[in-house]
């Protein structure tokens, strides 16, 4: 049984347990002693700075003829569309999560189908396409860790491998909903799948919605500390929300892109995310790509079993684009010997040294109001960004009239990642 069998979520609670025990007082009760504007390897806002940077800025539209997105909370029906489990189980219409899938997308109804799962560990992917409704998948219980979808999943693996481990039994074939999203990663003419086809589950509906479960790549430490990307979920979609999700892996664990593959192509939308009351594990660039994504109430943990280095964010924001991550309210805590990194910029089109200010992406996250436990790098949390090495430039601005600080948030020659509030061991703002 491979390592990740084991609760992380239990495991993240004993250690903060622990870590109570070591002080008198929480971290959560420590007042903040960061101040603005900081140090140019870790820049702080101001309060009046910071008030751009909430939900409903994340949440604004692209578009100036849409509304901006205002999400409820997860409210789950008497009986559901479909229940999954295992066969003869009482009311259980589907005995694997992709065949409810697909029974749902095939009622081609615009009216929310939800989906089910009883207790169990089911292993291999689930991809859910786009469609003409939105889907809403939730384990039966409250604890996330009863319902588990496990895949071990490499980045690093060519195509024939990855379409043996992905589809042994034809679950994905033509005329099924989901066939679209499996053939444009087994028709790949690259070496290697790549980050995109890595993903435990995929999704591409719009209105997504997942709660009381466990996603985990279990790739685990299986493979050496290079670049193995091993995502345990890849969402497309808009207006996605999780709640009591419990995401597991080791590089790029939440994966978020805007792409269309149905169509073959990137775009320039925003997909918009909401993650509350979940749990987040892995190694390197653990949160990645792109769109706005708010974390509310939620627990990052850095493992470094494979690999020293530890990136939590990993943005790939459009540079036209001000909003990218937002963590609030929420813990962050690594191990190792206090070398991990709040994040790195993801410089995605640029090669070494190809960084262009206001063409290239520039990541963009914010952290406030959270608790940043031990295992950071006070003196720099920030990393260089990856694929570019642009080293990390900090923004901290000038003073004007009366100690007023003056600076272009939104500065393409400088990185785009900030705190606020933020307390705890991890947080104190080490003087250059």
């Amino acid at each position: 049984m491979n390592t990740f069998s084991v609760s992380r979520r239990a495991a993240a609670l004993a250690f903060a347990v622990a870590l109570s025990a070591c002080s008198s007082t929480p971290p959560e009760d420590i007042p903040s002693k960061q101040v603005a504007p900081g140090t140019q390897s870790r820049p702080i806002l101001s309060s009046d700075e910071a008030q751009n940077f909430v939900q409903a800025r994340y949440f604004s539209s692209k578009n100036k003829d849409e509304a901006a997105w205002a999400p409820s909370s997860i409210r789950l029906p008497q009986q559901p569309d479909f229940v999954v489990g295992a066969a003869g189980g009482e009311g259980v219409t589907h005995t694997s999560i992709q065949a409810a899938v697909d029974a749902a997308m095939m009622k081609h109804s615009n009216t929310r189908q939800y989906i089910a799962i009883q207790p169990g560990e089911y292993v291999g992917t689930v991809y859910i396409p786009a469609g003409s409704g939105s889907v809403t998948l939730y384990g039966t219980t409250d604890n996330a860790g009863d319902v588990k979808i496990t895949m071990p999943l490499d980045s690093e693996i060519d195509v024939n491998t990855w379409r043996r481990a992905v589809n042994p039994s034809g679950k994905y074939m033509p005329g099924k909903p989901a066939w679209y999203m499996f053939d444009s990663c087994q028709s790949k003419r690259s070496a290697t799948v790549g980050i995109m086809c890595s993903a435990a589950v995929w999704s591409q509906n719009n209105g997504l919605q997942m709660q009381n479960l466990t996603i985990a790549n279990t790739l685990g430490d299986s493979v050496d500390g290079g670049n193995h990307q091993a995502v345990a979920l890849r969402t497309d979609g808009d207006k996605v929300q999780l709640n009591n999700v419990h995401l597991l892996g080791r590089q790029n664990t939440f994966f978020v892109t805007n792409s269309d593959v149905q169509n073959r192509m990137l775009t320039d939308r925003q997909p918009r995310t909401l993650v509350t009351n979940s749990y987040i594990e892995g190694d390197v660039d653990v949160v990645a790509g792109r769109g706005a994504v708010v974390f509310e109430n939620t627990d990052f943990r850095l493992v470094n079993s494979r690999t020293q280095e530890g990136y939590v964010f990993a943005p790939a924001t459009l540079p036209n684009i001000y909003y990218g991550f937002l963590a609030i309210n929420s813990r962050f805590t690594a191990a190792g010997d206090n070398v991990a990194q709040l994040g790195r910029a993801w410089d995605v089109e640029a090669n070494e040294n190809g960084y262009t200010a206001g063409q290239t992406s520039n990541g963009q996250v914010v952290i406030r109001d959270s608790v940043i436990n031990e295992g950071f790098n006070s003196a720099k949390p920030w990393g260089d960004a990856a694929s570019s090495k642009r080293p990390f430039t900090g923004n901290v601005g000038t003073k004007g009239e009366k100690d007023a600080i003056q600076r272009d948030l939104n500065d393409a020659n400088a990185n785009r990642m900030w705190e606020f509030n933020n307390r705890g061991v991890g947080s104190a703002v080490v003087a250059e």
